[in-house]
């Protein structure tokens, strides 16, 4: 079967959008080889290939009333494991850089700061910062920058003008920023 032609028929994908399980069943079966295919060549690793391609069909459910038709299913599907894959990747190297800065030591970073604040400390202030925003600006933060969503994506998924999630994401970031720099300034 080529990648433009779609084995789901229109009725198939009618009771898909209304939330038909065994329709999504079907959907799976036809489509998981492929998308698993194109997540091991994104990741290049077995497990994480498993988990991109778990996360796509999740995110195919979630958002299956906004696909067009049934010719619409494996761009979706290839698009989203494109993107997970990318931020797992993202993720992956920040946890990498981050394990050999802990190992090699900060050598910039004042000596009382890397006794004081580790990772996990920092990681329970900035969740007590996030925590202190309005709950809007709370969800939109932790969608743009911990899951790495665009402006596009936390819009459809919040029901709000891209121009009004980058406002709300710049006042979030101005108060994160501001407080994180009140806390580094205090250990240095």
């Amino acid at each position: 079967m080529s990648i433009r032609e779609t084995p789901i028929e229109l009725n198939t994908f009618t009771l898909f959008q209304q939330g038909d399980e065994k329709a999504f069943r079907l959907i799976f079966e036809s489509y998981q080889p492929m998308i698993f295919a194109r997540a091991i060549q994104f990741s290049g690793q077995v497990e994480e290939a498993e988990e991109i391609t778990q996360e796509a069909f999740v995110q195919l459910h979630h958002y299956r009333e906004r696909i067009t038709g049934p010719e619409s299913l494996y761009p979706f599907l290839h698009r989203v494991a494109k993107r997970i894959a990318v931020s797992s990747f993202r993720r992956r190297v920040l946890h990498e850089q981050y394990e050999l800065d802990q190992r090699s030591g900060w050598e910039e970073a004042s000596p009382a700061l890397t006794q004081q604040l580790d990772y996990n400390e920092l990681q329970q202030e900035l969740e007590k910062i996030i925590s202190e925003l309005p709950e809007q600006q709370q969800r939109i933060y932790r969608l743009n920058k911990l899951e790495e969503h665009s402006y596009q994506d936390i819009a459809d998924q919040v029901g709000l003008s891209k121009n009004t999630v980058r406002n709300h994401l710049a006042l979030a970031s101005k108060f994160v920023r501001v407080r994180l720099d009140k806390i580094f300034t205090f250990f240095l």
